[in-house]
């Protein structure tokens, strides 16, 4: 019985040695070790206890048949050996409780499952307006999945783009650099398809998903839009990286882009076979990009508007805009009707992908911020689309931000802030900001303290503009050509959040339009958000 005996006592001192430091691990004596080693360190001091005992026990039984009685010295000099071999595990445990012990050297906190720094999913929607979404007014019941999201999250209330095009905005998020410097630019000569050829993100600038994959992060990326390719420099930093729309732009006007079906069940099995460790998941959808065509939407309208118009810039330059008022105004509705039903559907496909993060536990210790690169032009100032203005409804977009479990921030944030903050806010939570960087705070938490200063740039149509957003004023730059003095637009944001009628003609923030000019002529500084994370 001695054998069988020695084999129990050595596998439970080791199951329970691994126990007591594997909860030590999970609490506060390993801080930096995972969930993972946790386990391991209960199943190792299992494994070695019965190994040992058993490998001891045969030895000594061996040992004894031989011998006879004759060797009860040897019986008891094996026994002490046996003991002292199942304490081992004990010994090199407590010795890899030291700060600087060999475990915790190799078992770094870069890349092991379970660890404590927070999943990040970014959902970027294509084109959203805030204005249809329920959690910023609207009565249209177009969005029960996003405002649900927003019940249990941070909306922001005047979050602000850095360009008014898809390239251009999330280079500048992505990279912490306004579009000037994260992006090639055409100069104010060159035709604007020859920039769209010829856009893409400079390869020297870091983006922040190769920072967080330097730093121990999964990093994937399920998109849809042609901007958004390995051509135009997005593979970077993704050990997964899906695109199938292809690098080609005119496949926007074709209606040929992934719709959000395929993206949402693309990422959802991402996610459940790689959420065991910390990832950051990027997903875009292109609705409601125009052409305004969700599932149903044209049966919907079928028969109220004539049969070949289109929600199409061509449309509207090639039939729409040289007829009557009466005629753009039932066009507009048209647009907006067709709009509204591209939201409803990419809020029921974003609410199907928060359903799949829940599903596999990690909701609730993960960032998940859904916003939009840009918003949508629906003829508030006489146009349509995109990339052509820098005007409220072009660069406020929606940002919803559900934090991970332990940090708080209040349900709204009404001050200004920067969609580009998004990005320095990931880098924080995941714990790897470059500390000998300058730069500003991420997206603030607490409601009503003072806004920022939000300065933006339009890259794309119509020459070069640029923007600068406060709590009290919104101003428009277009500068000058051959010599000539730029030009100002000037809204007051309190009395004027449309921006229908312009002040520029009196004296109105005058500092701040000297400071737009200087940031327009001279280039933004890196506190002026244009120097990276």
């Amino acid at each position: 019985m001695r054998g069988p005996l020695t084999v129990l006592v050595c596998a439970l001192t080791g199951l329970i040695v691994g126990g007591w430091v594997g909860h030590s691990q999970a609490e506060d004596a390993w801080p930096e070790l995972s969930r993972l080693h946790v386990v391991w360190t209960r199943a190792a001091g299992l494994t070695l206890g019965v190994t040992v005992g058993l490998i001891a026990a045969w030895a000594l039984a061996r040992r004894t048949r031989r011998a006879g009685q004759r060797c009860g010295r040897w019986h008891r000099a094996a026994r002490a050996t046996t003991l002292a071999l199942a304490a081992l595990p004990i010994a090199l445990w407590l010795m890899c409780l030291s700060p600087g012990s060999l475990m915790r050297e190799a078992a770094p906190v870069d890349r092991l499952l379970g660890e404590r720094r927070p999943n990040i999913i970014l959902i970027s929607i294509d084109a959203l307006r805030p204005d249809f979404l329920g959690c910023y007014g609207s009565a249209a019941g177009l969005t029960p999945n996003l405002d649900a999201f927003a019940a249990e999250s941070t909306v922001y209330d005047a979050a602000y783009a850095p360009s008014s095009w898809t390239l251009a905005s999330f280079g500048a998020l992505f990279t912490g650099a306004m579009p000037s410097s994260s992006t090639t630019m055409r100069e104010i000569d060159e035709h604007p398809t020859f920039f769209v050829e010829r856009a893409r993100l400079l390869d020297e600038v870091p983006l922040l998903f190769e920072q967080l994959w330097s730093s121990g992060y999964r990093t994937a990326a399920e998109l849809t839009n042609p901007f958004l390719t390995n051509q135009f420099g997005w593979g970077r930093g993704f050990e997964y990286f899906r695109n199938e729309d292809g690098a080609d732009p005119d496949v926007l006007l074709a209606s040929e882009t992934t719709r959000a079906d395929i993206i949402t069940q693309n990422a959802g099995a991402w996610i459940r076979l790689n959420h065991y460790e910390p990832f950051l998941l990027w997903v875009h959808y292109l609705d409601p990009h125009a052409p305004y065509d969700a599932p149903g939407a044209a049966e919907a309208t079928d028969g109220d508007y004539p049969s070949e118009w289109e929600t199409s810039r061509a449309c509207w330059e090639e039939h729409i805009a040289s007829t009557s008022p009466e005629v753009k105004g039932q066009y507009a509705s048209f647009c907006r009707e067709r709009y509204a039903k591209e939201v409803a559907y990419v809020d029921h496909w974003v609410g199907r992908l928060l359903e799949e993060i829940r599903a596999n536990g990690s909701y609730d210790d993960c960032l998940i911020a859904v916003f939009a690169d840009h918003g949508e032009e629906l003829f508030e100032h006489g146009g349509f689309d995109h990339g052509h203005s820098l005007h409220e409804e072009v660069l406020r977009v929606p940002l919803i931000v559900k934090w991970p479990r332990g940090v708080r921030a209040d349900s709204r944030v009404s001050q200004t802030v920067a969609l580009l903050d998004l990005g320095r806010t990931a880098l924080e939570l995941a714990d790897c900001r470059s500390p000998d960087v300058e730069s500003r705070a991420g997206l603030a938490r607490v409601d009503g303290a003072p806004g920022g200063q939000v300065y933006s740039e339009g890259l794309l149509h119509s020459g070069r503009q640029t923007a600068l957003t406060t709590d009290a004023w919104k101003l428009i730059y277009t500068p000058g050509e051959n010599g000539e003095a730029g030009r100002f637009e000037v809204y007051d944001r309190a009395a004027d959040r449309g921006e229908q009628e312009d002040l520029a003609h009196t004296d109105a923030a005058s500092d701040l339009r000297e400071r737009l000019r200087r940031l327009t002529e001279e280039g933004p500084r890196p506190a002026d958000r244009g120097g990276g994370f």
